[in-house]
């Protein structure tokens, strides 16, 4: 459980800045979060282009980043815990740049061949992972606990911007640069990231010793706890419903509408304006009781899928509908991850938070393939919206259940301290 830090005063007539620390994490999220935008385009058009790699081995590259999530994510929480996670952070900043210009640096050889290239988005989503795990724990290292939700709001915010705006701005990048400056431009983002990071490390508090670091205590830890059993099981429910939803959302569109797939793009597109909405707001006036506030966001953004869904066939006012919908989708998913954070952060035990943060994206990102070849097993029976509602009638109903428990006050977490 996270103690409180010592309350600043704020200065008149407003609320206290946040710390350097942060600010500096702030800082180097935000170039680095844009550079990776690029890369995210720059390798799949690098391996085309130079590398006359086929749509199946493009894929793969994409996929590539991905898979060390799950597998890298447990270790990199266990490190979290046991060393500062200001090194952890820069280090991995630090590491991306150098896989990054060794690509560069093979292309301009013309060394560079697909099994290099698809070795580096490995290692990149391996470092990505460490970096991951380590931010969550850092965050509360760096502000008072009354700030949590404000810190958690403008990281959200800065990634929302970053996610929402970046597709375009790689494209632009990479089609008037090359995709080879445009992954020298994400190496330089690092090497800044890193770089302010370095200039302003808080050293980390409550770390785990040694004869209770390993990963298997970090499964416990959950198991134990009420209330992060509830957190993982609702979001990695939702994780699931939301997957079946995006996936029969998109065959809807696609194969059972006479809309086009330029349409879906400016659905999503409407999602990440409203995240950025919804990150900013958090950022603002979020605070108060965390737990309520992340589960009604959670039933609203199912709420808001469906209605995306259903509004499809309704014309004009149906296509306004629905981006409307995805709008508030993206806002309350943004509310949603925010709160859901800063309740981890508040709730773990000490020495705990970079492997409970572990457990918890292990489990909420290994149910979205489950979630997948759910909706393709619906829709032999059904038709996409009528999947998408059952699911997500389902969804509610256990996320209602499994939140009961998280409707606590300050008291009623002083109360988990207790135990």
């Amino acid at each position: 459980m996270r103690k409180a830090a010592p309350k600043n005063d704020a200065p008149p007539g407003g609320r206290r800045g946040l710390p350097a620390a942060f600010r500096a994490l702030m800082a180097s999220e935000a170039v680095s979060s844009a550079g990776s935008q690029l890369t995210l385009v720059a390798l799949p058009v690098l391996a085309a282009a130079d590398l006359e790699a086929s749509p199946s081995q493009i894929a793969l590259l994409s996929g590539a980043q991905f898979v060390p999530v799950l597998l890298v994510t447990p270790f990199a929480g266990r490190l979290a815990d046991l060393r500062d996670r200001a090194p952890l952070l820069y280090a991995s900043h630090f590491a991306r740049a150098a896989v990054l210009f060794l690509v560069v640096t093979l292309a301009a050889a013309a060394w560079l061949n697909y099994a290099i290239l698809f070795a580096a988005a490995v290692l990149l989503g391996a470092f990505t992972a460490l970096f991951d795990t380590a931010l969550l724990a850092y965050v509360p290292d760096t502000v008072d606990t009354d700030d949590l939700t404000r810190a958690n709001g403008q990281l959200a915010a800065v990634n929302a911007v970053s996610q929402t705006a970046g597709p375009a701005v790689g494209g632009l990048v990479v089609s008037g640069l090359g995709p080879g400056l445009a992954v020298a431009l994400d190496a330089v983002s690092y090497l800044f990231g890193g770089a302010a990071l370095r200039a302003r490390p808080k050293p980390s508090q409550n770390r785990a010793t040694r004869d209770n670091a390993s990963i298997r205590a970090g499964f416990k830890a959950v198991a134990a706890s009420d209330p992060l059993r509830r957190l993982v099981a609702a979001g990695s429910l939702f994780n699931l419903a939301e997957q079946v939803a995006l996936s029969v959302l998109f065959i809807a569109v696609v194969q059972e509408t006479d809309h086009s797939v330029a349409f879906l793009g400016f659905g999503f597109s409407a999602a990440g304006v409203g995240s950025v909405i919804g990150a900013r707001a958090t950022a603002r006036y979020g605070g108060g009781d965390g737990a309520r506030s992340w589960v009604w966001a959670l039933l609203v953004s199912q709420a808001a899928l469906l209605a995306a869904l259903w509004s499809l066939d309704f014309g004009v006012w149906g296509a306004a509908a629905f981006f409307a919908s995805m709008l508030v989708y993206g806002a309350a998913m943004a509310f949603y991850n925010v709160h859901s954070l800063t309740r981890r952060q508040l709730v773990s035990p000490e020495g705990m938070l970079g492997r409970v943060n572990a457990v918890y994206r292990t489990f909420a990102f290994g149910t979205i393939p489950i979630g997948a070849g759910a909706a393709a097993l619906l829709l032999l029976f059904t038709s996409a919206p009528t999947a998408a509602t059952l699911v997500a009638v389902l969804s509610v109903v256990a996320t209602w259940v499994l939140a009961r428990g998280t409707y606590t006050t300050e008291r009623q977490d002083e109360a988990w301290q207790a135990r």
